[in-house]
């Protein structure tokens, strides 16, 4: 199974992005924060990253800058 991870603060948009990818076949694994997002995204190993910009703790982009300090996961 195909396997994505969705870094979101708002909970609706979460849950609406994993039932409707789930339905398409992804497994999905979420966060609500960057630091959250940067452990599921080790832990999880997955094929992809929705990522929101504005997050609580840190910016996408800070993300996307230490998650590429490690990873080659695409995101978007």
């Amino acid at each position: 199974m195909r396997r994505i991870l969705v870094i979101d603060d708002e909970a609706q948009i979460r849950r609406l992005l994993e039932i409707t990818l789930s339905n398409l076949g992804w497994e999905v694994f979420t966060a609500s924060t960057g630091l959250e997002g940067l452990e599921a995204a080790r832990g999880a190993k997955p094929e992809l990253i929705l990522l929101d910009l504005n997050l609580p703790d840190m910016s996408g982009a800070e993300l996307l800058v230490r998650l590429r300090e490690w990873s080659t996961i695409p995101s978007s």
